[in-house]
């Protein structure tokens, strides 16, 4: 009996030792205490939660590489891509370095060095990553949570398909089947840059199966990169095998991809889609480029005659005549130089201003090609919340008609893209842009 109440006790001296120790000591991953799921319900009210997975996930995508798709209600986006995709500080179109881009973006985002931030993730290694980050540049309270623990419902962008990573575009050369994209009959990818083959940089690595397109095919014959005529853009179309039955998805810098990918929504093709991230991002995620040319094959019928979506471009006559329109903004995307009528933004243009009514809206900064104020680092779509602050804080009003315009349709086009996967479908584009309205001897304003 000794015996047995001699073991009996040191058992429970055992389990009181070891809760004992572990009573008021964290699970830890890396460097940061694991937060509750009770926790990160609170801090979103005091603090800053943080997704540091792809923007592709956040924006609603579940894929091989994540099983959750969309973000937890009220975080905010830090991928960890940004920490390591592909990025030259010296030669890129903002004139920024890395470290300049995530300083923004800490700023952009409300995260400082006195807040309380919890980062998730879905592997145990992005959350470290961006928590490591934020750490380097200050901040003390950290902690890190995964998502799987998480049971209430993700939230995501409207039409977050629009955008496809570059995992899914793979899936769809290899046959597989997406559950966002449905049926898949006719795919067709499209590289768009500016030049020939042998000029663009197609040949010298692109999507495998993608076939080039080059810019100055859809653009005018005057030079200045404006919309040319319905008639050019249907054969261009269909002599890349395109029907409005065709799967399409647009690849290139997104300025490129996303003009097009407007163009051929606005002749008929439903199922058009761009390509995240641009050709690096293929690259930055383990997959191969090819160097062969591929080329289409002409189709006779493209389905329609005459623009199926008609509405989704606007002419400088329609502009004219909506303008007086209360129920009509018309948001020029340009750097604020060029909205002020300071520089045309271009070198082969030389008149300088905006038309008259239009609300700045903002583009990049420095040249006619930086999206700053819509792209990330790895020109994957800025988070659709803090585009919608600042529309707001332009006096952009979302419940009217937006109609997007730039200098001749490219970064427009992007930001139109963007405003169709946040849900704002009462938009359109404006195509001619400042170049067509000045050409065609319309009034316009300079100043601020």
């Amino acid at each position: 009996m000794k015996k047995y109440l001699m073991i009996l006790f040191s058992c429970f001296l055992m389990t009181f030792l070891v809760v004992g120790c572990n009573k008021g000591s964290a699970v830890k991953t890396g460097n940061y205490i694991n937060a509750s799921v009770d926790e990160v319900k609170s801090t979103l009210e005091s603090g800053v939660v943080v997704d540091a997975r792809s923007n592709d996930a956040y924006a609603g995508w579940s894929t091989s590489i994540n099983k959750m798709g969309g973000h937890i209600e009220g975080a905010t986006d830090f991928s960890a891509n940004w920490l390591t995709a592909t990025f030259d500080d010296k030669e890129n179109l903002d004139a920024m370095t890395r470290d300049e881009h995530l300083k923004k973006y800490m700023d952009d985002k409300k995260i400082g060095n006195d807040s309380s931030v919890i980062v998730y993730d879905e592997n145990a290694k992005d959350a470290v990553a961006v928590a490591d980050y934020l750490a380097s540049q200050g901040v003390k309270d950290i902690k890190v949570f995964d998502l799987s623990l998480w049971k209430d419902k993700l939230v995501s962008y409207a039409n977050y398909q629009l955008y496809v990573p570059p995992v899914v575009v793979k899936d769809l050369i290899e046959g597989k089947e997406v559950r966002e994209l449905g049926k898949v009959d006719d795919l067709k990818i499209l590289e768009v840059s500016w030049g020939k083959e042998d000029e663009s940089g197609y040949l010298t690595g692109h999507v495998p199966g993608a076939m080039h397109v080059n810019s100055d095919d859809f653009d005018d014959e005057n030079n200045v990169y404006m919309l040319d005529k319905d008639s050019v853009l249907f054969d261009l179309a269909k002599s890349q095998g395109v029907t409005v039955n065709s799967t399409v998805v647009v690849t290139g810098n997104p300025i490129f991809s996303c003009r097009y990918a407007s163009i051929l929504k606005y002749l008929g093709v439903e199922n058009v889609y761009v390509m995240s991230g641009g050709v690096t991002s293929w690259t930055d995620a383990g997959y191969d480029l090819e160097t062969k040319s591929n080329k289409g094959v002409d189709v006779s019928d493209f389905g329609v005659t005459s623009p199926k979506n008609a509405d989704l471009i606007d002419t400088v006559a329609e502009v004219k005549a909506k303008l007086n329109d209360s129920d009509f903004v018309l948001v020029d995307n340009r750097t604020i130089e060029e909205y002020r009528g300071e520089t045309s933004g271009y070198s082969y243009y030389d008149k300088a201003g905006r038309v008259p009514g239009a609300v700045f809206g903002y583009a990049g900064v420095d040249n006619s090609s930086s999206m700053l104020y819509y792209d990330n680092l790895d020109t994957t779509m800025r988070n659709a919340y803090e585009i919608e602050a600042m529309w707001k804080d332009a006096d952009i009003d979302t419940s009217k008609h937006l109609s997007f315009y730039c200098g001749g349709g490219y970064r427009a086009a992007e930001v139109l893209w963007d405003a169709l996967v946040m849900g704002h479908e009462n938009t359109s584009m404006f195509a001619d842009g400042w170049i067509g309205w000045s050409l065609a001897g319309e009034k316009f304003d300079t100043g601020k």
